[in-house]
């Protein structure tokens, strides 16, 4: 899904206000990364650590596992493709909507695709080597808590369990499994720094997994993949001594507030999401003219969500932004709406 992603903004004429396309956090702590990598620069003289060492360890520490159990990538979606690439030809089950980069590497890879709609309608006969979910999903913010994922783990013992774990930082109370991959050799995690910390163009993830694993992606993975910036930058981030949360808790509480308001616009239908991003449905237009007409007329930019596997073209998804920008919005999506569904709409407030 190279072609339709948030925060794509190249070829973007209109003065834009906000991009409420991208799920990444603002986090206020990306300023002092950026100074830090601006002190990193010379690093770029020299090759990178192709086995991404330093990174590894401080990995394996912070979720008590060996560096054995870790892949640094080039961002979360290197992984996806390594893993399809790894076990190529196998049968894969995606749990729709996802990310579409998933079914992507997986069809490059020639697996064999099966579409549900949840975990629970997988039974033994069900032909699925690989399982492959969001957790929260992408774009929805479904989210399965550690005991639904042990029970699945333990239940299909030959199943590779593949969690994106990408937003997890972004999402209310919300537990990684990322400590399980010791205890449970058919579980894999993939990781991102990029969301909670608003670097998506460092590109810099990682996976976590049983070591036969990582031995066997290893023999997939090119050489100094991750660039000396990526590294530097995951090891300023797993060296911080504390998380935005006052910040994250603030836009989560925008969040649902922003769905809460969303929720009482007649003619659109809101998916609830513990994230810091949502899904909305509009009845009686697409999100093709709605994105139009804030874009054009407002400087709101919105990610049209319709070619997501199992959406329909009224789909489309946003990410909360502060309290200001939040409530420009919802002004500029009334009127919106007051254009293109004017049966089912009442004035701009």
């Amino acid at each position: 899904m190279i072609n339709g992603h948030g925060n794509n903004l190249q070829g973007i004429q209109h003065l834009l206000k906000a991009d409420f396309s991208t799920n990444v956090f603002d986090n206020p702590q990306t300023d002092g990364l950026l100074d830090y990598l601006q002190t990193q620069m010379p690093t770029i003289r020299n090759y990178p650590d192709p086995e991404c060492r330093i990174l590894r360890k401080k990995l394996a520490t912070t979720f008590h596992i060996s560096p054995e159990q870790v892949l640094v990538t080039n961002g979360s979606t290197e992984a996806f493709y390594l893993l399809a690439h790894a076990f190529q030809q196998q049968c894969s089950a995606i749990r729709t909507p996802a990310f579409a980069e998933y079914e992507d590497a997986c069809t490059l890879y020639q697996h064999q695709l099966v579409f549900v709609g949840d975990l629970n309608v997988l039974n033994s006969s069900t032909p699925a080597d690989l399982v492959w979910i969001g957790n929260p999903n992408n774009p929805d913010g479904r989210y399965h808590n550690p005991q639904e994922l042990i029970a699945f783990l333990e239940q299909n013992p030959q199943r590779l369990l593949v969690v994106d774990e990408a937003y997890i930082d972004l999402c209310e109370g919300a537990e990684s499994v990322a400590p399980l991959v010791s205890q449970y050799p058919n579980l894999v995690v993939i990781k991102s720094f990029t969301k909670l910390f608003a670097i998506p163009g460092i590109r810099i993830g990682y996976l976590l997994a049983h070591p036969s694993i990582i031995q066997r992606l290893q023999a997939c993975h090119m050489p100094w993949a991750v660039n000396a910036l990526a590294l530097k930058a995951g090891e300023y981030i797993l060296d911080l001594p504390e998380k935005p949360s006052a910040a994250l808790r603030q836009r989560l509480d925008e969040s649902k507030r922003l769905q809460t308001e969303l929720a009482r616009i007649p003619g659109l239908r809101v998916s609830p999401s513990p994230t810091n991003y949502f899904l909305s449905e509009l009845q009686q237009t697409t999100a093709a003219e709605l994105k139009k007409q804030l874009l054009e007329k407002h400087g709101f930019l919105i990610r049209d969500a319709s070619n997501f596997r199992g959406l329909g073209p009224g789909h489309f998804r946003i990410a909360a932004q502060n309290e200001t920008i939040n409530n420009e919005f919802i002004a500029a999506l009334r009127a919106s709406i007051n254009v293109l569904q004017p049966c089912l709409s009442y004035p701009s407030l």
